[in-house]
């Protein structure tokens, strides 16, 4: 008898290897527990499991919760979890529209702080916008600039104008 060429030669998994999986999916299980209702949605989780971390949100004593996250592991070894790890991943992380999308609210508020005309070409872009707000926000932030104050107008200034970027894009 021959013996195997070395590619069909395949070493068993270690009893280590297997719990150090194991434990990588019952932390990637805790990151999805740690979720709110409409990202676990947008994530398509098997049914089984989104009733099991819909369970573990439920569960209020510390063993509870210790066999509960055990029983998530544990389906999850049965399931695919790498495309549930990517895109929990990518949720993680803002993506460039969204950084795109903040940068462009940061350029209308310096530019609304410095230009006066600046008011116009916003209108313009999105013609409900409430200007006057908008102007009360941007002189109450030159106010505090100049009196260093904390820049609560500013920072609102911002939210606003993310706000109406948002519904423009």
């Amino acid at each position: 008898m021959e013996p195997a060429p070395d590619n069909e030669i395949s070493s068993p998994i270690s009893k280590t290897q297997r719990k150090k999986a194991m434990l990588g999916l019952q932390a990637l299980g805790q990151a999805l527990i740690e979720l709110n209702d409409a990202q676990l949605a947008g994530l398509e989780l098997p049914d089984e499991l989104a009733a099991a971390i819909q369970e573990m949100k439920r569960t209020k004593s510390h063993e509870g919760k210790r066999r509960q996250l055990q029983y998530i592991g544990r389906i999850m070894r049965q399931i695919d979890a790498e495309p549930i790890a990517a895109k929990l991943e990518r949720l993680k992380q803002p993506g460039r529209e969204e950084k795109a999308r903040l940068h462009r609210a940061e350029q209308w508020r310096d530019r609304l702080l410095k230009d006066a005309d600046a008011f116009a070409a916003l209108q313009n872009l999105r013609p409900g916008c409430d200007v006057a707000k908008l102007r009360i926000l941007t002189e109450t932030a030159k106010f505090e600039a100049a009196k260093a104050r904390p820049p609560k107008a500013f920072r609102e200034l911002f939210r606003e104008l993310a706000t109406f970027l948002d519904d423009i894009d």
